[in-house]
């Protein structure tokens, strides 16, 4: 059955109720909605090129859909250390990667997922390859060093693999970080960890007793734009630069554009010293599931009130209370998530070199490109008398 394609400037643009229904028929995914994808837009577009591909069966009928993104990046900004060393070294030999440019089956400001969504019923090897010759001509036309279709899980190895007879080669990334909704809140989760567990979480807790420390979680639209000022965002742009992977950094605009779009599924964790913010975190509540996604804090006083903690269990408490099914806690502090009982499943990117040189490296040393990170086995953090009652 043919295939044919339509390719779109501006998701503004986008036949809306053809990418709806592929949307809805592949797990309603809230970083392939049209709502998230105009904050990335809008506030990417100064530093990055944007198309949105919707694929039709011979019936004219919906088959997939997904976003893609042309970008320049620093490879040394997410290379293994071993590379990265090299390349900030050997300025000679690798300068062409201060400037990679990149073409992306993907969206900045989506960490550990994917773009692109097939309908169960269509052929995934016929979907892709007709996909790929429209991502091809593109990063031909926009003069892209390399494709990179991204990020994929365990449940997506079998319909990507046409993509690999395609001269796409997979690549691990961070795992994605996972809790278990086996409670109904923070503190009946606690109740539940044996002793020294519940002791190194209470003692964190109680350093936000301190006089003028409060938490809050804010939902309102105007409340959250009036309060995330260029001085607080300035918290999450020191903490992304202290990542040891460190992607796109996101302008205070997508965060205004994300609570703008998606008010209503959006909420900000702040911990507040008197009126100054000094840690936040933004989730997101689609559907059954509950995402942590970005975050800010001042170092200064981080060890002092333990600001990192105190924001992952506010935020798991509220992912709990609002009976999220699955709870995703991000790609970063993979010992402390092991520890708290977290459990990782692997995620990849599929890779293909469009310059001799970046053809050669994507094919022998494809796993120094991106950090890599083993996942770490939960910990056996339970008493006894509730392990079988954590599923």
């Amino acid at each position: 059955m043919p295939y044919t394609n339509r390719v779109f400037n501006s998701i503004g643009e986008v036949d809306l109720t053809a990418w709806e229904q592929v949307r809805a028929e592949s797990g309603r995914s809230v970083f392939m909605d049209p709502r998230f994808i105009a904050a990335v837009e809008a506030s990417m577009k100064p530093n990055c090129r944007f198309w949105y591909v919707i694929l039709y069966d011979g019936n004219n009928r919906p088959a997939a859909c997904a976003c893609l993104t042309a970008m320049t990046i620093d490879l040394a900004d997410l290379a293994d250390p071993r590379l990265a060393w090299i390349i900030r070294h050997v300025p000679k030999l690798l300068s062409r990667f201060r400037n990679l440019k990149l073409f992306i089956c993907g969206l900045p400001g989506s960490p550990g997922e994917k773009n692109l969504a097939l309908r169960p019923i269509n052929s995934s090897a016929e979907v892709l390859s007709v996909l790929d010759a429209v991502v091809l001509d593109l990063a031909t036309e926009t003069g892209s060093d390399a494709i990179v279709y991204k990020e994929f899980g365990k449940d997506d190895l079998e319909w990507t693999r046409p993509l690999l007879a395609l001269g796409y080669r997979p690549i691990s990334t961070p795992p994605m970080h996972f809790f278990k909704p086996s409670f109904r809140s923070f503190g009946e989760y606690c109740t539940a960890l044996k002793t020294r567990y519940r002791q190194q979480i209470n003692r964190s807790i109680r350093k936000l007793k301190h006089p003028g420390i409060r938490q809050a979680i804010l939902t309102d639209r105007e409340e959250i734009l009036r309060l995330y000022t260029a001085e607080v965002h300035d918290l999450y742009r020191q903490m992304a630069a202290k990542a040891e992977a460190k992607l796109e950094i996101l302008p205070i605009e997508f965060f205004h554009q994300l609570m703008s779009q998606l008010e209503g599924d959006v909420d900000l964790v702040v911990i507040f010293k008197d009126s100054r913010v000094i840690a936040f975190g933004w989730c997101l509540h689609a559907g059954s599931s509950y995402h942590l996604l970005f975050a800010g804090l001042d170092y200064q006083l981080n060890e002092q009130l333990d600001l990192y903690f105190n924001l992952m269990y506010a935020g798991l408490d509220r992912a709990l209370r609002k009976q999220a099914a699955t709870i995703h806690v991000g790609q970063s502090a993979d010992a402390f998530k092991a520890r708290i009982g977290c459990y990782s499943e692997p995620l990849y990117v599929l890779a293909k070199g469009l310059t001799p040189l970046m053809a050669l490296l994507i094919r022998f040393a494809g796993n120094l490109l991106v950090v890599q990170k083993p996942a770490l086995p939960s910990s056996d953090i339970f008493r006894k008398d509730v392990v079988e009652n954590v599923t």
